[in-house]
């Protein structure tokens, strides 16, 4: 018989903001215990909310055995690996008054504007242990702004959105950008319907297609991909990964619920244009014969399940100028799109900037952005630029139909 144990602590703390105002204060902490043991092709599960009793959850785990769940034992082997990320964003007695002065600020600068939403400092550690002498222990923490914008008298639940995510506060940059995306969007620009560069995070244009990835359905030949594992895709620049690498990612942890590793801490997806992985768990890729690139999830009392924790696409350029010279797109929010079954996409867009020379100049009127599945990430795909304008912050452009509504 051979065993995983798994231990997970969450320490999270929420200001909620209204009218530009904290007003409320929430802190969280959680820890989860998880046990799985393996014998004779099945798998039992013992999870607990608390501080674990290994010896008890083993004992709980034996007995599920007897439900005769299949799930094949392939452990991973020995290795000791440790990423430890622990520094503190904010002490906790100076966040709520660190944090007013920021809205304070920002309210003074931009004063068309009613903010509302959370700010959050998230800290997170996982670590894993099994019978075969593996042992992982990861942690890492974030700072989350995310306010929404209301141009005061719009009637619109919102109208702007200003988001940052980082292990390291600095008001003034932060602000910096906030008030040039304020300044945009007060700014009325136009662009004429056609094909133009569009620009935005890439989970905003190919989120809907995640699904594709997904092994069962690419087993199923309900996929656009089916069949096409191996085989050159997509554009010859577009390297596409799971992003679990504290480098470029917010996941606090750089393995898998199986405790699968990848290297750099990526698992790769597509690879130059060619379809490298599908999105599995071991059980699911050993039923269908696909590799397993190690991205699997888990509930604390549950089997792994597949799933994905970030996007990240390898950098073409080192700037935005460079990357979309002259006019573009920038997308900020979108919603009510969707994937047709045969790959095109298509998406209403709500908050559009116009962008020259790698600069928001000012906000377009709301337009609508499609193309298809496999021409956006084959011959119209631009590229991807890092940290712009924040640190972390990946930005993919794709040649696009633009249409104004």
């Amino acid at each position: 018989m051979e065993k995983e144990f798994i231990r997970e602590t969450e320490h999270t703390i929420t200001l909620n903001v209204t009218s530009g105002q904290i007003d409320s204060y929430r802190e969280l902490e959680k820890t989860t215990g998880t046990v799985r043991v393996y014998d004779n092709g099945c798998i039992g599960v013992a999870g607990c909310l608390g501080e674990p009793d290994e010896e008890a959850l083993t004992a709980q785990a034996v007995e599920a055995l007897s439900f005769g769940i299949s799930y094949p034992c392939e452990l991973e082997g020995a290795a000791e690996i440790t990423e430890l990320h622990d520094d503190e964003i904010i002490p906790v007695s100076e966040f709520i008054p660190t944090m007013a002065d920021f809205l304070k600020r920002m309210g003074e600068q931009c004063p068309k504007m009613a903010l509302s939403n959370k700010i959050t400092i998230e800290y997170g550690r996982t670590e894993y242990r099994n019978s075969l002498g593996r042992h992982l222990l990861s942690s890492g923490g974030h700072l989350s702004i995310a306010l929404l914008g209301q141009n005061r008298g719009s009637g619109n639940l919102f109208d702007m959105v200003f988001a940052w995510q980082g292990e390291h506060f600095d008001a003034d940059m932060i602000l910096e950008v906030f008030k040039m995306q304020y300044d945009a969007f007060y700014t009325p620009a136009e662009i004429e319907s056609g094909r133009w560069p569009v620009v935005a995070m890439y989970q905003d244009l190919f989120g809907t297609t995640l699904q594709h990835y997904i092994g069962d359905l690419y087993a199923a030949g309900a996929s656009l991909l089916s069949g096409k594992l191996g085989e050159k895709v997509f554009s010859d620049k577009l390297t596409l990964c799971d992003d679990m690498n504290p480098d470029t990612s917010f996941s606090p942890c750089f393995f898998d619920a199986e405790g699968c590793v990848a290297k750099d801490y990526r698992p790769v997806f597509i690879e130059n244009g060619v379809l490298k992985a599908l999105v599995t768990t071991k059980k699911t890729a050993a039923q269908y014969g696909l590799p397993n690139p190690g991205t699997s999830t888990a509930p604390y009392d549950g089997v792994p399940n597949f799933g994905f924790h970030g996007f990240y696409t390898k950098k073409t350029a080192e700037t935005i100028e460079e990357l979309v010279p002259g006019k573009a797109v920038f997308m900020m929010i979108a919603s009510g799109g969707d994937t047709t079954p045969d790959g095109h996409f298509a998406t209403p867009v709500q908050l559009a900037f116009l962008m020259e020379n790698g600069k928001i100049v000012g906000r377009l009127p709301e337009i609508s952005i499609g193309g298809n599945f496999f021409d956006m990430l084959g011959k119209d795909y631009i590229g991807t630029v890092h940290d712009w304008p924040f640190k972390k912050l990946q930005l993919t452009a794709v040649m696009m139909d633009v249409n104004k509504n």
